[in-house]
């Protein structure tokens, strides 16, 4: 089978992006933050969002939508401020989620109360899509990284795709490694002074990024 890319430049491409994938950021923090407070089902539906909005940043790159935001700075500033808005809003909801469980009395609090408190399916897969699909990093990748690895012998759509799918691939393999970890340690991260401190930092490192996204 004949790859549009060459197998060289395809090695190199899956080594740069898995050291970036491995990279902490924001999409890691939010899979911790529904695995380790919501349980692993959570944090798949998390990382079935992400994966999905990949597929948005290769169609607006495709179709040049994403360089036209890249090159206006009052489109780049209202995408900052949406992204970075969503951040604020998704750490303030954590932060005062800590606060509510601090009320709680129970120091262990059981699976139901968890996963009822705030989190369901649809929740997570969206917070996962529109972060990713709001994260100014994601199209920097898409227009200054995937370009590096394609040719004009191929189809560019067809390179764009590819390069799309093996990223894809490596993310879902990544975090499939880090939701196996979480589904084995979580049942020891059920009293409520642990759960309080997870919710409390990655709704402060959600806060910082957030900020971090604005300035930038």
């Amino acid at each position: 089978m004949n790859l549009p890319i060459g197998g060289h430049e395809l090695y190199s491409f899956i080594i740069v992006m898995m050291l970036m994938i491995v990279t902490p950021g924001v999409n890691q923090v939010l899979v911790l933050q529904s695995g380790l407070s919501f349980g692993h089902k959570a944090a798949i539906y998390n990382v079935v969002g992400i994966a999905s909005s990949m597929f948005v940043h290769t169609t607006l790159s495709g179709l040049g939508i994403a360089l036209v935001i890249m090159k206006s700075p009052s489109l780049l500033s209202l995408f900052k401020v949406l992204g970075g808005g969503y951040l604020v809003y998704l750490a303030i909801n954590s932060i005062v989620s800590a606060y509510q469980l601090s009320k709680v009395s129970e120091d262990t609090i059981d699976e139901t109360y968890v996963s009822n408190e705030l989190e369901n399916g649809r929740k997570s897969f969206t917070k996962g899509f529109t972060t990713n699909v709001l994260n100014i990093q994601t199209s920097f990748i898409f227009l200054s990284i995937f370009p590096q690895y394609m040719n004009l012998e191929n189809n560019l759509f067809m390179q764009s795709l590819l390069l799309t799918l093996v990223f894809v691939g490596l993310l879902l393999l990544w975090y499939a490694i880090i939701i196996a970890l979480i589904f084995k340690i979580r049942h020891y991260l059920l009293d409520r002074r642990v759960q309080l401190r997870i919710k409390a930092v990655t709704g402060f490192l959600l806060l910082v990024m957030a900020i971090k996204m604005l300035l930038k």
